[in-house]
């Protein structure tokens, strides 16, 4: 059975990480935040970096780390979003969860 990694990534150190266990073949979800009512962009930041690739929330430097993950939003920041991902990594019996951001920003 296909591995799985549940994991709350920004910048490049773990998606790269991330990024080769998709290369050997484990299933990768990453968990992005939901998009800011004020500007309309969610998720992972480096979304909007780098050249225009023709889809809005996926410029140049947000792909190469990303080929091959499945990518979800949730709200971390409220109860049930929590109260989700506990669920989440049971429900899917992750093998590894993985995080490099900070707990202020879901609370």
């Amino acid at each position: 059975m296909k591995k799985t990694i549940l994991a709350l990534e920004q910048a490049l150190a773990l998606p790269y990480a991330t990024q080769r266990f998709a290369q050997l073949g484990w299933r990768v979800i990453r968990i992005e935040s939901p998009p800011n009512p004020k500007t309309n962009r969610g998720g992972d930041p480096n979304r909007y970096i780098g050249e225009d690739t023709g889809y809005d929330d996926l410029h140049s430097y947000y792909i190469p780390p990303n080929i091959g993950k499945e990518a979800i939003t949730l709200n971390l920041k409220v109860k049930e979003g929590q109260e989700l991902l506990l669920k989440l990594i049971k429900e899917l019996e992750a093998d590894v969860f993985m995080c490099n951001t900070l707990p202020k920003r879901y609370n």
